[in-house]
């Protein structure tokens, strides 16, 4: 399969994904997480633009970037994704374009991301809202850091390995040391 990616006007990511998808009979994916909000005392999930700006197009021949539509500012580098970029957007084709929320181990006063999609495209957690089970994930795309909050789901806790007694070492191996 090949993987494209189009840079869009923000607002029109959507529309311009249902244009290309009818007209070129392609897979075209603008990219949603669901995101939680708190709204009197309940937690309500919803869905929104992940990468405003961001439409990814997927056919099983390559494509030459002629598409002329309205909304449209470029294609990304004006070829096919690569390497961590075409990993990232096979992800969201697995994903059907939306990225749910993430599952988290606890290991000792941090968490770690526990979730085989956000570790496929390398998140790594960098800040937690515990109140809103909300967390900052950074991750990597068109070689610029990038970071999304997203709801968590602690689903594992881990106790780092602890050891209260020092090595005991020989006699033998301290003169051998000294000498």
């Amino acid at each position: 399969m090949h993987a494209y990616c189009l840079f869009c006007e923000t607002q029109k990511c959507r529309t311009i994904a249902r244009i290309i998808e009818n007209r070129y009979r392609v897979r075209c994916i603008s990219p949603q997480i669901i995101q939680r909000k708190w709204v009197k005392g309940q937690c309500l999930e919803e869905y929104h633009d992940w990468l405003p700006g961001y439409v990814f197009i997927y056919s099983e021949e390559p494509l030459i970037p002629v598409y002329k539509i309205d909304g449209v500012i470029r294609w990304l580098e004006n070829s096919e994704l690569k390497d961590r970029d075409y990993d990232f957007a096979e992800t969201l084709y697995r994903q059907e374009g939306v990225m749910g929320i993430a599952r988290l181990a606890e290991v000792g006063d941090r968490c770690e991301l526990d979730d085989p999609v956000w570790k496929s495209i390398q998140g790594t957690v960098v800040k937690m809202d515990r109140s809103r089970k909300r967390c900052c994930v950074e991750f990597e795309f068109a070689k610029t850091k990038r970071t999304v909050w997203v709801g968590y789901e602690m689903v594992k806790r881990y106790e780092p390995e602890k050891t209260d007694t020092l090595p005991i070492h020989s006699g033998a191996d301290q003169s051998e040391k000294d000498g």
